[in-house]
C-alpha cells in the first residue's frame, strides 16, 4: 500500500519493486552484492505513497552502506512505510507534489531537488508570499522535511528557512488567516436536547454522539466515519463501552485515534441539567436495539442498521443551531467546547489534559474563552501564594 518515501537518487528498478537501506550521510561509490528485490502491492493512493519516491518519482534501490539481508531490509522499509498515519501521508504526498511543480516552473532539475538546499528550500516557501498563510508554508515544509527523512537524505533546512517562513507569516492577508474556530457550548448542547426529537432513532443517535464526542473531548474522527460506506474498523462499537472499576463512569476505548494507533480511554461522567453523555447513551440504546459488534453510533432506520456518519451528524446538529443564529459548526468544535467548558467550571488544568489526551502545546492553543477562565485560576493568585520568610539578618 504504502511504497515511494525510501528512495534516493540511484539505479532504478521497476515501479512495482521496493528495497531501501539504513539511512547513511555518505554513500560508497562501488555497489554491493546484488540484493534480491522485495515485491510489494502498488499503493492505491498517488499522494498517499508520494514521500516514498525520489525526485524523479522512482522507487530505486538504495545502496547501503554495508551489506544487509533482503529481509533485514524489507522489514526497515515496512515500518518506515507505516511511520506516518494515513492522512498525514495523502497531505504531504500532496505537498510534495506541489514542491515539485514549483521546481519544474522554474527549470530546477531534478539532480538538485533531493536533498534540496537551504535556498531552494526558502524559494519554494515564499512562494505563497502575500496569499497564503506561514501556516501553509510551515505545513508544505514539514512534508519536505519527512520526504527527506524517508529517502535518507540530509535536510538542510535552518535558521534562514524559519525567518522566511515567519516572513510568509507577516505578510499573509487576513483573508488567508483561519479565524479560531467556536466552541460548542453547554447552551447549544442544551439546543440540541429541546429541538431534537428524541423518540426518533436518529435524533437519538445524533444526541448521544454529541453529548459523547462534548464530554470526552473527541475528535468526530475518533467515533464517526466520513461516510456510511467507510471502514469501521478505526470506530468503537457498542462493546467498546465499559463501566468503570467504581462504577462511577463509562469508560470508551477507541481503537485508533490522531495520535496512538493502539487507541485510547476516553472517561465519560455524569451530568446535569439534561446533557449527560451516560443518560443520552443509555437513551440510544433503549431505542436502537442492536448488536454489541454494532458500530457505537449505528441506528435503526425503516428496520435497517444505519451507520451515523460525520457528514449527517453535523447536518442535523447546524440545521438546529443555524436557525438559533450559531454559525456552521465543525467536527473539531466539540473537542474544543468539552476542554473549555471543563476549564471553565474549575477542573483543573492537568485533570482536563489527562482527560482529553492533549499534548502540552496544543493543549494551550486550544484554550478559549481566555477572559472567562483566567479570573478562576488568576483572581486569587496572591492572595494563595504561601509567603517566603526572610532570612535573619
Amino acid at each position: 500500500m504504502i511504497v515511494d518515501i525510501l528512495a534516493t537518487a540511484a539505479p532504478r528498478l521497476p515501479s512495482n519493486t521496493i528495497l531501501s537501506a539504513l539511512p547513511t550521510t555518505t554513500r560508497p561509490t562501488t555497489s554491493p552484492k546484488c540484493i534480491k528485490p522485495v515485491s510489494r502491492p502498488q499503493p492505491t493512493s498517488p499522494a498517499r505513497s508520494r514521500i516514498f519516491r525520489d525526485a524523479d518519482n522512482q522507487t530505486p534501490f538504495s545502496q547501503p552502506e554495508f551489506q544487509l539481508s533482503a529481509t533485514s531490509i524489507s522489514n526497515v522499509t515496512l515500518a518506515l512505510q507505516h511511520g506516518w498515519a494515513e492522512s498525514t501521508l495523502r497531505g504531504y504526498g500532496q505537498a510534495v507534489g506541489r514542491f515539485c511543480r514549483f521546481c519544474d516552473d522554474e527549470g530546477v532539475p531534478t539532480s538538485v531537488r533531493l536533498p534540496a538546499s537551504e535556498f531552494l528550500l526558502c524559494a519554494f516557501a515564499a512562494s505563497s508570499v502575500g496569499s497564503h498563510s506561514g501556516s501553509t508554508a510551515r505545513n508544505n515544509i514539514a512534508a519536505l522535511k519527512a520526504w527527506h527523512v524517508a529517502q535518507g537524505v540530509a535536510w538542510q533546512g535552518g535558521k534562514r528557512l524559519q525567518y522566511v517562513i515567519n516572513g510568509v507569516d507577516a505578510l499573509a492577508p487576513d483573508s488567508a488567516r483561519r479565524a479560531p474556530r467556536p466552541p460548542i457550548t453547554t447552551t447549544m448542547l442544551s439546543l440540541l436536547h429541546q429541538h431534537l426529537d428524541l423518540a426518533d432513532t436518529l435524533d437519538a443517535v445524533v444526541f448521544a454522539c454529541a453529548c459523547t464526542a462534548f464530554w470526552g473531548q473527541c475528535r468526530l474522527g475518533e467515533l464517526l466515519p466520513t461516510s456510511i460506506s467507510a471502514d469501521n474498523s478505526n470506530i468503537p462499537s457498542r462493546a467498546s463501552l465499559r463501566h468503570s472499576r467504581n462504577q462511577r463512569a463509562r469508560i470508551l476505548r477507541l481503537p485508533r485515534t490522531k495520535t496512538s494507533r493502539r487507541g485510547e480511554d476516553v472517561a465519560l461522567v455524569s451530568q446535569l441539567h439534561g446533557i449527560c453523555p451516560i443518560a443520552a447513551l443509555n437513551h440510544h440504546f433503549q431505542l436502537n436495539q442492536l448488536p454489541s459488534d454494532s458500530p457505537l453510533f449505528a441506528y435503526l432506520s425503516n428496520g435497517s442498521v444505519t451507520q451515523l456518519s460525520r457528514t449527517k451528524f453535523l447536518e442535523r446538529c447546524n440545521a438546529i443551531w443555524v436557525a438559533a443564529g450559531y454559525p456552521r459548526s465543525t467536527g473539531h468544535s466539540f473537542r474544543i467546547g468539552g476542554t473549555t467548558e471543563l476549564l471553565l467550571s474549575g477542573v483543573p488544568p492537568d485533570v482536563v489534559k489527562a482527560l482529553g489526551r492533549w499534548s502540552s502545546d496544543s493543549f494551550l492553543r486550544y484554550w478559549r474563552s481566555l477572559e472567562d477562565i483566567a479570573p478562576a485560576y488568576a483572581a486569587n493568585a496572591t492572595r494563595t501564594r504561601t509567603p517566603r520568610k526572610r532570612r535573619a539578618a
